[in-house]
């Protein structure tokens, strides 16, 4: 099993990373199928998105550490949870990799996304920075910054779990550097709420794995 990174983010959630070196044959000996998820899987038409869809199924028996056959279950804002066992998930692929962040505590909100850092991210900086966050980054222009701009905004996304919302118009990142120890703070607002969230980020392998999640 290619198991690129382990963490514990903290107490409530754990963090790895799956580095796709398998055939779709193999991914599959490792997972208990139903019928449904066979006929999903078949659906997709390239093999990499076969691969990345087992891949972080298998990541997450691997962390549940679990022999029961467990399902993935969406609730109705397409954010997936496991029942049998009980956990929080939030999943993300990218290229050859995927990444899970999970939690026994189904309450706790967290997301998590996988970027490689590629520059063509700055021919759509528009999309997705607000006014605020462009001046903040054009100091320096840093593509990698760039990439983990975009992807603390899609973790925090996943984290708050509500569909509707906009990267550039209803979440923002507060100003930091570029140090993977460091807190950041990013903010989820719309007409209804605004939430706060913890973030970190990680650079492994040429990609950026961003976790957001809310402190209780």
């Amino acid at each position: 099993m290619p198991l690129a990174y382990h963490e514990w983010v903290n107490n409530d959630l754990q963090l790895a990373l799956w580095h796709i070196t398998e055939s779709v044959e193999d991914l599959c000996t490792r997972l208990f199928l139903n019928k449904e998820e066979y006929d999903t899987l078949n659906s997709f038409k390239s093999e990499s998105r076969k691969k990345q869809w087992l891949s972080y199924r298998a990541l997450i028996r691997h962390m549940v550490e679990s022999e029961v056959i467990y399902r993935i279950h969406y609730d109705e804002h397409k954010k997936p949870f496991l029942v049998n066992p009980p956990r929080s998930i939030s999943i993300s692929h990218c290229s050859s990799y995927s990444a899970v962040l999970i939690s026994k505590n189904l309450e706790v909100e967290h997301g998590v996304d996988v970027e490689p850092v590629d520059p063509k991210v700055l021919k759509v900086l528009s999309r997705f920075l607000n006014e605020n966050e462009e001046k903040e980054w054009e100091m320096d222009k840093n593509p990698t910054k760039a990439v983990a701009y975009w992807s603390m905004k899609e973790a925090l996304y996943k984290a708050n779990g509500k569909s509707g919302l906009t990267l550039k118009e209803n979440i923002s990142i507060l100003p930091f550097k570029m140090n993977s120890k460091a807190k950041i703070q990013g903010i989820v607002k719309s007409n209804e709420y605004i939430h706060q969230y913890q973030l970190y980020f990680r650079q492994i392998n040429g990609l950026i794995i961003s976790i957001a999640f809310k402190e209780y």
